[in-house]
């Protein structure tokens, strides 16, 4: 998943309730009121990790 850093603590704990080991791509926070172009830093900026973690 992709989701901004301010889920960090809520995103453990929901996955650690689950049992889980989900594969996370984390980004700036927040999200909301960026420009077309900040969008499209923060995703060049984290496409070679989601690559990594569909690869893994």
């Amino acid at each position: 998943m992709i989701a901004t850093e301010a889920f960090k603590p809520a995103a453990a704990a929901q996955a650690r309730a689950l049992g889980l080991d989900p594969a996370v791509a984390w980004v700036p926070h927040p999200i909301q009121n960026r420009t077309p172009g900040e969008l499209e830093a923060i995703a060049d900026g984290v496409l070679e990790e989601v690559l990594a973690l569909i690869r893994r």
